[in-house]
């Protein structure tokens, strides 16, 4: 290298050449940017078989859920149509908050459906596979809040029926049993 001495030494002060990198340089960095892109492919396809399983699960997850909370909300609306309209009583909203439930159940099926899709184009090979992944990630986002969505309504649901249901005088009752008073109230 220089020492501090070869300031003085215009022979050994760097030219042009010595600043800009060699062409021997240029393709070194080549090569072991291709290597790199190699490892990095090798790696993503070894991660591919294990991505596609994941998701494939998590979207049978999501479907279960659907189904179960599909479930519960058809067995309220059972006991509600079978149990507490027989006895005349009707929740004022039902209406409203069952299409409120078949329309969170839709949007629930259509995030699941556009994560399936956002993950079928997922490919090592493709452009840009991390951008796929990360569009597959915001869509499995919007499948859990739609989710949420949708268990939201079902206990909406499930609320007002129950509230509804407890309020029910049993057949048995009579009508004597008076509210206790209080004690200034008599005096």
């Amino acid at each position: 290298m220089y020492s501090k001495w070869d300031f003085y030494n215009p022979s050994k002060v760097l030219t042009a050449k010595d600043a800009s990198p060699s062409a021997a340089n240029k393709d070194k960095k080549q090569e072991i940017q291709q290597k790199l892109d190699a490892v990095k492919l090798k790696v993503c396809q070894k991660r591919e078989a294990a991505i596609r399983k994941r998701s494939s699960k998590l979207a049978i997850r999501a479907e279960n859920m659907t189904t179960r909370f599909n479930k519960i909300a058809s067995r309220v609306e059972e006991y509600y149509t079978n149990r507490l309209v027989p006895k005349g009583v009707t929740v004022e909203n039902y209406d409203a908050i069952v299409a409120d439930i078949e329309n969170k159940e839709a949007a629930v099926n259509n995030a699941v459906a556009n994560a399936k899709m956002a993950i079928s184009s997922f490919s090592c090979d493709a452009d840009n596979p991390k951008g796929k992944l990360a569009d597959y990630h915001d869509s499995m986002k919007a499948v859990i809040a739609a989710l949420k969505e949708y268990r939201t309504s079902v206990v909406n649901l499930i609320v007002a029926v129950r509230t509804k249901g407890k309020n029910i005088k049993s057949p048995g009752a009579s009508n004597s049993a008076q509210p206790a008073t209080s004690s200034a109230e008599n005096e």
